[in-house]
């Protein structure tokens, strides 16, 4: 109706007005009524003063998803999926009308985004592959691969983000950069170690690493989950986590959480322990372990720098006192939509304890899902008092946004 001129911006803010169906402020709407202000100022009030989430408007982004572990137990501190819903209109009598307005929301808020939504990691699986290259010989910590901007060695021939390239660059600084030619080159290695190009060879070793970090199973977590798929076509794209992988929130923060504990694979838990209605403990839980990884710790010391460098060379991370490192994402699942935006994290970098996986479906860049994992980071440690962070406004967010994939 708006494109076709049959109804004005100010026109359906005047129905939001009448509908009272949110609350606003008698100023605004007076302000609106007499003309003082005009409808884009009168919506971005609704949205910075979060009168009208994200989630009710179902544009691109109203989604989210966090995952907080215990990289030393393997317990799920938080899993949290956005928008949420009142458990209380469905429990016991479930309240009709609300339950007919959820199984239509367009947000979907009924799904849980943490375990029940998946898509491409983007280049968090840059470590996979960073793994596997260090671990088949094919790479050593002191080569140095020149991104010249388009790997031109397959056609058609796939281009790092920074089209002028990187330069020289070593395992480190590739993670640091998220260099795509550094592993677009080195998931063609891991294609030819028979002597000629074959994808299966390169999608089988990919495979077999994903594994080693909990990707090719559920996570463990005792709540309905989707199953991972770890790509099956095109092995050097696959390597910057393109190709077809798709994974969940959770099923990456036990990647994440492995990552931080050098090479300890959790089977998640939820559960701490089952009691009784008078409070027996009937069960004692803890999460298991379902494997390891085997390698030398000036390997790990190499990936755990570049993770760390990520951070750093980020501003918004520089008041922090806790020192963190991660991996950013930025995935594309369609041109007609934004780009996921990923962010897999762990705190404190020295000695880690706890790690923190964000995603934002059609979330344009993975600086948006590092920006509220650094605010995660704050209410976690008590950086900064709880009202400065929760403040029941929307955030504008930082500057600082990259375009690596």
């Amino acid at each position: 109706m708006l494109l076709n001129n049959r109804i004005s911006g100010r026109d359906i803010c005047l129905v939001l007005c009448e509908q009272n169906q949110v609350a606003i402020p008698l100023e605004d709407e007076e302000a609106l009524y007499s003309g003082k202000l005009n409808a884009y100022n009168f919506m971005m009030n609704r949205i910075n003063q979060l009168d009208i989430t994200p989630g009710q408007l179902a544009l691109d982004p109203c989604n989210a998803s966090v995952v907080i572990t215990d990289v030393n137990s393997g317990d799920v501190l938080c899993m949290v999926s956005y928008p949420g819903y009142d458990n209380n209109k469905m429990a016991n009598s479930i309240d009709p009308a609300y339950f007919a307005k959820l199984n239509v929301d367009k947000a979907s808020s009924m799904l849980n985004f943490a375990t029940q939504y998946k898509a491409a990691p983007g280049s968090t699986f840059k470590i996979v592959s960073a793994t596997a290259g260090l671990l088949e010989g094919e790479i050593k910590l002191s080569d140095r691969i020149n991104c010249l901007g388009t790997f031109t060695t397959i056609t058609p021939s796939p281009r790092c983000w920074r089209r002028t390239g990187h330069g020289y660059e070593n395992l480190t600084m590739a993670i640091r950069d998220s260099c795509n030619y550094y592993f677009y080159d080195l998931g063609y290695r891991l294609s030819t170690r028979a002597g000629s190009y074959s994808e299966d060879a390169g999608l089988n070793t990919l495979y077999m690493y994903a594994d080693l970090f909990g990707l090719t199973e559920k996570s463990g977590v005792e709540i309905s989950e989707y199953s991972p798929e770890v790509s099956s076509k095109d092995p050097v794209r696959s390597a910057i986590g393109q190709g077809s992988n798709s994974f969940t929130t959770v099923g990456l923060a036990r990647y994440a959480t492995t990552i931080a504990n050098r090479g300890t694979c959790y089977n998640l838990t939820l559960l701490d322990k089952i009691a009784d209605s008078e409070g027996n403990v009937l069960l004692q839980n803890e999460a298991q372990v379902r494997n390891t990884i085997e390698m030398s710790d000036k390997y790990w010391d190499a990936i755990q720098k570049g993770m760390r460098q990520v951070v750093e060379n980020k501003t918004y991370f520089s008041d922090l006192s806790v020192q963190v490192a991660g991996k950013t994402g930025t995935a594309e699942q369609t041109s007609s939509r934004p780009s996921h935006a990923l962010f897999i994290s762990y705190a404190p970098y020295d000695k880690p304890e706890i790690s923190i996986t964000t995603r934002i479906p059609f979330g344009y860049s993975s600086d948006y899902a590092a920006q509220a994992t650094r605010d995660i980071v704050k209410y976690y440690y008590g950086l900064e008092d709880e009202e400065d962070l929760i403040t029941g406004t929307a955030d504008t967010p930082d500057g600082g946004i990259s375009n690596e994939t």
